[in-house]
């Protein structure tokens, strides 16, 4: 994912220099909203950026920044998930009576 306005990073080697455009800025929030596999798009594409940037001896800490951000959220989306499969092992009925729940509320509406 680019930004739409592009901004550019130079770094002078080889005595030429390398633009690249900086990573697109996602607020923290907002990558609640990512499905899982945009999220991981997402991170893939900003460490293939970042590796872009060293390479080219750019200052990767834009890239890194935004990396944390990602890292973060997957981290917290492995960690619920854990902790689901644990209830479940733990409450092997819990989504029985939640369907049944369920099933109950809607009962009213005929």
């Amino acid at each position: 994912m680019k930004k739409n306005i592009k901004k550019n990073v130079s770094s002078k080697t080889n005595n030429s220099y390398i633009s690249m455009e900086l990573p697109e800025v996602v607020d923290m929030n907002s990558l609640t909203y990512f499905d899982d596999e945009n999220l991981d798009k997402y991170h893939s594409s900003l460490q293939n950026d970042r590796e872009e940037a060293l390479k080219n001896g750019v200052d990767t800490t834009p890239w890194e920044v935004e990396i944390c951000y990602a890292q973060r959220e997957l981290k917290i989306r492995s960690a619920r998930r854990i902790a689901h499969e644990k209830y479940l092992k733990s409450n092997p009925d819990a989504f029985y009576e939640n369907s049944v729940l369920e099933l109950e509320d809607y009962s009213s509406f005929n």
